[in-house]
């Protein structure tokens, strides 16, 4: 869901992530000037139609907007479930020094962003949706999804490029214990692309998985007593997550009948 590099730099040039209004600015700046800008510009040196190449011009019907929200909210005990078989990962006894680098990545990156979810007021909810929902969504689609790509489906073919882009998505964030479930999250969000020919249902299915989060955690810290959702499918509720997956693939089917585009 979220990248380090903001805390790489914080660090690197003031050694405190506990300035967490500087540190949501610098989460903020950096989200856009990584993932937002490049590609737009990228898009209007690139090609005679921007609009058009990172697929901004497609629509965004009704009908498609409550299947991918469906999707993204059944899914959840799915992801849970890829999540923690992937957090069980332990990799050979020669490859330890690399194990120890994931795991302290993952601590640093859930510090991060359990600091910038905590938050006591309305007006820190908002400011956590556009932070954490709204310009990843909309930045990293159009990053990934948009520019990374079609480069890629010039270079092999559509297919190729969704995976290759997926796991780059993924690869980004530095967390490697959610590493799978992440890389699948965004080839659903690459044929999302793929088959309605439009980036919209992308962002929304993006933008849907992050503000679930942010909205749980925002009620979670102000002493509202929820079941955890993040553990939702695991453990002795492992059957709901083989559940969730097998109404998330059928959903998914039902969603590329229904787009406009086919393959």
């Amino acid at each position: 869901m979220f990248t380090i590099i903001g805390f790489i730099l914080w660090t690197a040039f003031h050694g405190d992530i506990n300035n967490i209004q500087s540190m949501k600015w610098l989460q903020l700046a950096e989200s856009t000037g990584m993932f937002v800008l490049p590609p737009l510009v990228m898009a209007w040196l690139w090609s005679q139609k921007p609009m058009e190449y990172l697929h901004l011009n497609g629509r965004l019907n009704f009908k498609t907007v409550l299947i991918v929200v469906a999707i993204m909210i059944v899914a959840i005990p799915f992801i849970n479930l890829l999540g923690d078989i992937n957090h069980r990962l332990i990799l050979p006894h020669q490859m330890v020094g690399l194990e120890n680098w994931m795991k302290t990545s993952e601590a640093t990156a859930t510090e991060m962003t359990e600091k910038l979810l905590n938050t006591h007021s309305v007006s820190g909810l908002i400011f956590n949706i556009v932070l954490i929902s709204i310009i990843p969504a909309l930045g990293e689609e159009l990053f990934f999804r948009g520019a990374m790509q079609g480069l890629f489906t010039e270079w092999k073919n559509a297919r190729w490029a969704i995976w290759i882009s997926a796991i780059m998505f993924s690869a980004i964030h530095l967390q490697f214990y959610g590493f799978v479930p992440r890389v699948l999250l965004g080839a659903f969000f690459g044929y999302l692309v793929l088959w309605s020919g439009s980036i919209w249902p992308a962002i929304l299915a993006h933008f849907v998985n992050n503000v679930i989060a942010v909205i749980f955690y925002y009620f979670k810290y102000n002493g509202y007593q929820l079941p955890d959702i993040d553990m939702v499918g695991t453990g002795s509720g492992w059957w709901l997550g083989i559940a969730s997956g097998a109404v998330t693939v059928f959903l998914i089917f039902r969603m590329k009948n229904n787009t406009h585009r086919n393959e």
